[in-house]
């Protein structure tokens, strides 16, 4: 038996035709291209967006950690500061343990000696120099000041004495002895000021 051959109709063929130029057409290659290339930049941008959230988040680590860093090294900083101030005076206390050691020695000797004035006042100066020993040390010093011309600034003045031997106003007794540590005054020297006397 033999086939059939079917032959299409003209407008089969047509309708055929034009729906493969649509496809296959240049209008329809370029539709395909356009498409691929907009699928190509949705996945550039991803990346790079992704990139970018990557980096951001590695800054953010690394600034969160900066921060922390910074955080710790102040409150160190702090701890040791506070150390410092609280120990300050450690090598001063250490040495007036020796001068206390000192004192210690001269009541117990006086005490088992009691009538012997000469050795506890011995024990006594020897114990008060040891003692300006020590500040001396330390950096406090002896403000000068019979003699000296009146200062203000390092010199209180508790009461005037006139005088024909002084022009200006000169220190004739100190009351009480002043202290420096280093170049400040911590205790100013009470002192009796001579005055010259008033012209008739």
């Amino acid at each position: 038996m033999k086939k059939k051959i079917v032959i299409p109709t003209p407008e089969e063929v047509g309708q055929y035709s034009g729906s493969a130029g649509e496809n296959a057409g240049p209008d329809g290659a370029g539709q395909a291209e356009s498409q691929t290339a907009q699928t190509v930049g949705d996945a550039t941008s991803n990346v790079q967006e992704n990139v970018a959230v990557s980096e951001a988040q590695e800054y953010k680590d690394k600034y969160l950690r900066a921060v922390a860093e910074l955080s710790n090294y102040r409150k160190r900083m702090e701890k040791e500061r506070e150390e410092s101030l609280r120990y300050a005076s450690s090598g001063l206390i250490r040495s007036l343990l020796g001068v206390l050691d000192d004192l210690d020695r001269m009541v117990t000797s006086s005490q088992e000696h009691p009538d012997n004035t000469a050795a506890i006042l011995d024990g006594a100066k020897l114990t008060a120099g040891s003692f300006r020993k020590v500040l001396r040390e330390h950096n406090v010093t002896l403000i000068e000041a019979e003699g000296q011309p009146f200062d203000p600034a390092v010199h209180e003045a508790m009461m005037q004495q006139p005088s024909e031997e002084c022009d200006t106003p000169t220190v004739v007794q100190v009351v009480q002895d002043g202290y420096k540590f280093h170049d400040r005054v911590i205790r100013p020297a009470r002192v009796i000021v001579s005055m010259p006397k008033a012209s008739e």
